[in-house]
C-alpha cells in the first residue's frame, strides 16, 4: 500500500521507536564486534584489499564518537519486520582556512563518508558466521564469536548477504549487488514502502527508508528518507506517538 504524505514528517509508533532503539545498539555491538575479529585475524594485504581503510579510524568510525562522527544505519520496515540492511558514516574532518591577512586557521567540519564498501563486507562477515554457527555449534571446540542474544539479533534483523549470488539464483530469490573495488557483495532484495510526498517543493515518489543515529553505541535518533529510483534522498522529520 502507497503512502502519500503532505508534509516531510513520518509518524512512527512508540513500539517501532522503541525497537528500533534497542535494535539498533544491539547491531552496532555486533558490527564492532564483527571488525574488531577480521583486524585480529585479516594479514594487512587483505584488510587493505577488502576494507581498505586503517582499522585506528574505521573502528572509531564505527562506533561513532563526538570527534570523528555518527554512525546512520539503514533500517526497512518490512512484511518480516524491521530489518537493517547495512550503515553509513558522518565524519569530522579539519580544513585549513585563510583570513583577508593571510593569517591561517583550522576550522572543523561535517563531510558525509557513505563507507558501503565496507559496510557490505561486514554484513557478508557477520551472516556467514551466523550461519556456520548455526550449522556447527555441537561440534564447535571453542566458544563461537556471537553468543545466543546475538544470534537471536543476527536472525531477526540482520539481511542474508553473500560474496557470491549462488544462494539466490538456485532460490531463485531476488537479491542487489554491490560492486567494490577489489569485492563484489549480494544481498537479498528487501522491497521498502512505497511513499509519496506532496510538499511545496512539487512531488517525489520513491521508497520509505529509516536511518537511525547510533553514537559511542548510543541511540541518537531516528533520521527517515524518502529514496527515489535514482538514489537521491529527500530526508524528514521523524514524529514518535
Amino acid at each position: 500500500m502507497k503512502t502519500t504524505l503532505f508534509s516531510r514528517e513520518i509518524k512512527y509508533g512508540k513500539e517501532d521507536a522503541a525497537e528500533l532503539e534497542m535494535a539498533s545498539v544491539k547491531v552496532q555491538l555486533i558490527y564492532d564486534k564483527a571488525l574488531y575479529m577480521l583486524h585480529s585475524h585479516l594479514p594487512d594485504y587483505l584488510w587493505d584489499a577488502w576494507i581498505g581503510v586503517p582499522y585506528s579510524i574505521i573502528s572509531s568510525l564505527y562506533k561513532g564518537d563526538n570527534d570523528s562522527g555518527t554512525v546512520f544505519q539503514k533500517w526497512i520496515q518490512s512484511k518480516a519486520g524491521w530489518k537493517c540492511i547495512g550503515c553509513e558514516r558522518h565524519c569530522l574532518e579539519s580544513n585549513d582556512f585563510y583570513q583577508d591577512n593571510g593569517t591561517p586557521f583550522n576550522q572543523r567540519s561535517f563531510k558525509f563518508h557513505n563507507g558501503r564498501r565496507q559496510s557490505m563486507i561486514l554484513q557478508a562477515t557477520i551472516w556467514s558466521i551466523f550461519e556456520k554457527t548455526l550449522l556447527f555449534h555441537p561440534f564447535l571446540g571453542a566458544e563461537p564469536l556471537f553468543d545466543g542474544e546475538e544470534l537471536d539479533t543476527i536472525a531477526a534483523y540482520f539481511v542474508p548477504t553473500y560474496i557470491s549470488d549462488v544462494h539466490f539464483r538456485s532460490l531463485s530469490k531476488p537479491y542487489k549487488e554491490y560492486d567494490g573495488s577489489n569485492i563484489r557483495v549480494f544481498q537479498e532484495w528487501v522491497s521498502a514502502p512505497p511513499l509519496v510526498l506532496q510538499w511545496e517543493g512539487g512531488l517525489t515518489e520513491g521508497r520509505w527508508m529509516t536511518g537511525v543515529y547510533v553514537n559511542q553505541a548510543q541511540f541518537s535518533g531516528l533520521g527517515p528518507y524518502l529514496k527515489d529510483s535514482e538514489g537521491k534522498r529527500t530526508y524528514m522529520e521523524a514524529f514518535v506517538q
